[in-house]
């Protein structure tokens, strides 16, 4: 009886232990992304030798995702969790990370990929109070949304999966290679449609776009929050559109998440477009990849302008 129930218990032991083991060297990385943006980053750099699951779709606010089961179960059968970093994750991360209870993903492990690493980034606030909203200690966490951003990324994934994988590394490389060899190509397209931004005037719900519009110049003159995650008042919206309307600012930036009646008012009360723009991969249509993403919000930007649109390539 005794030696049945050890062998029992020395069983389950081992499926416990093979379930947060390591992949083998011939399987497929497990990855999970904290957005579509590095999930399709992953795809393009790991190729068939990852799987990649993404946490958020495109549409969510990403300061604000809500986490269900399948997030965990993924999490905790996982090789690598990469999150784009600079606290854009921090609300639910830790508590999926602490919930998953798997060694891989422990903030200590290689399998814990803060792909924000070495980034530039802007906003960085020098205190750090409740009364400006909710920003990050590090600095605005957007820079997926920056053109260099794509290429920025792609390095650390080929970092962390060149130490998951060693003997991979080579073909990551290649593929990596591929890649930013494809995002030159677009960004040569995306510097000329942005040739044509310098000087424009625009006014953004909430601070997404901001390493975008810092990169060709454009003007952002307010914006409908009125701090980072904290809906407008009454007055505010008010001053906003006074504001608007003295600038003669005529374009509102929004994300899917943020098309909402505080946008449309001030829509309607200064005659702006409002361009709603995705803040990930799959917020909008034709944006299933990062390239495609950039393509869009170029484009559409480029439509509410009345500026060139190259076409692709």
């Amino acid at each position: 009886m005794r030696t049945a129930v050890r062998s029992l218990l020395l069983g389950c032991l081992a499926l416990v232990a093979s379930a947060f083991a390591p992949a083998a060297e011939g399987e497929r990385l497990k990855c999970v992304a904290t957005i579509p943006d590095l999930a399709d980053i992953v795809r393009e750099v790991g190729g068939e030798r990852v799987e990649v699951k993404s946490i958020a779709k495109g549409p969510e606010n990403l300061h604000a995702m809500v986490i269900r089961p399948s997030h965990l179960v993924a999490v905790s059968n996982a090789d690598a969790l990469f999150q784009v970093g600079l606290s854009l994750e921090v609300a639910y991360v830790p508590a999926l990370v602490e919930g998953a209870r798997n060694k891989n993903v422990f903030p200590s492990a290689p399998g814990f990929v803060n792909c924000s690493i070495g980034w530039k980034a802007i906003q960085v606030p020098e205190v750090l109070t409740r009364q400006a909203g909710d920003v990050h200690p590090q600095g605005n966490p957007h820079l997926n949304l920056d053109p260099r951003g794509g290429a920025f990324l792609a390095d650390r994934v080929l970092e962390a999966l060149s130490k998951l994988r060693p003997a991979s590394t080579d073909y990551f490389k290649t593929r990596h290679a591929d890649f930013v060899a494809r995002i030159d190509v677009a960004r040569k397209r995306w510097d000329e449609i942005g040739a044509h931004f310098k000087g424009r005037k625009i006014v953004e719900y909430h601070q997404e776009y901001d390493y975008f519009l810092l990169h060709y110049g454009v003007e952002r003159i307010g914006t409908v929050e009125l701090r980072p995650g904290i809906p407008p008042t009454p007055n505010h919206l008010a001053h906003l559109i006074e504001v608007m309307k003295r600038e003669k600012c005529e374009v509102l930036l929004t994300a899917p998440w943020s098309k909402n009646n505080f946008v449309d008012r001030v829509a309607e009360a200064t005659g702006a477009k409002v361009v709603v723009l995705p803040s990930s991969c799959g917020g909008v249509e034709d944006s299933e990849t990062w390239i495609k993403m950039m393509d869009t919000v170029h484009e559409r930007l480029a439509k509410v302008f009345g500026t060139p649109i190259p076409p692709r390539q």
